[in-house]
């Protein structure tokens, strides 16, 4: 059976935590008798009651795998997905944020690719998606403007046909991302990582998905 690990960043998510339990559960009842799943939770220095919910959840939970790495203070999310990389111990590694923005059965889709496929990396896009995501003119403006620019200044992203630089919402083979070294402890690192793993010329693909919101 073939083992991922799903991490998920935490920062002052206490209101929405019960939502994302009850999400974990549903992922858990329909994939976990296909693959074998561990779950890595990373508190990034939360100041609400976030750290101590987590805890109870994984006390109240002992059937299902679940490891909490804690940082001592808020770094950003970059460093949150370096530290998933770099405290993954299985062939896959998912990250799937405590928002759910994206429907969790998106998970199974990326699960079933990355296997039967063999893609080192596929990406969710919501600009793939029949129902688009609904962005003020500012915001669409800088998704363009992020992605020409990558095109302009890094000649390997002409090379794949990606529309979405910045989702969090991906799955890679772990053994071809780890050793890659990123500098970003912002938001920046999910597009870093992209980049850097085009320049390593690592087959990567995109699939539709819809962003619904928090």
């Amino acid at each position: 059976m073939e083992t991922v690990t799903i991490a998920t960043p935490f920062f002052n998510e206490e209101e929405s935590l019960n939502n994302f339990f009850y999400t974990l559960e549903k992922i858990n009842l329909s994939i976990s008798k296909k693959i074998k799943i561990k779950y890595l939770f990373i508190d990034d220095g939360s100041t609400d009651k976030t750290k101590k919910k987590i805890f109870e959840f994984k006390d109240n939970n002992p059937n299902i795998n679940i490891k909490i790495h804690c940082h001592d203070k808020n770094y950003g999310y970059g460093r949150t997905i370096k530290n998933s990389i770099k405290l993954c111990d299985t062939k896959y590694l998912l990250t799937y944020d405590s928002d759910c923005t994206y429907d969790f059965e998106h998970i199974e889709t990326l699960i079933d690719k990355i296997i039967n496929e063999k893609h080192d990396i596929i990406n969710v896009s919501y600009k793939l998606s029949n129902n688009k995501m609904q962005l003020n003119l500012f915001r669409r403006i800088l998704s363009w403007g992020g992605s020409l620019l990558y095109k302009f200044i890094f000649p390997e992203v002409k090379n794949y046909n990606i529309k979405v630089f910045t989702c969090s919402f991906r799955i890679y083979e772990h053994a071809k991302i780890k050793d890659i070294n990123l500098f970003s402890d912002d938001y920046n690192s999910t597009a870093e990582l992209m980049i850097k793993s085009m320049k390593h010329k690592l087959k990567i693909i995109e699939i539709p998905g819809e962003n619904v919101g928090r």
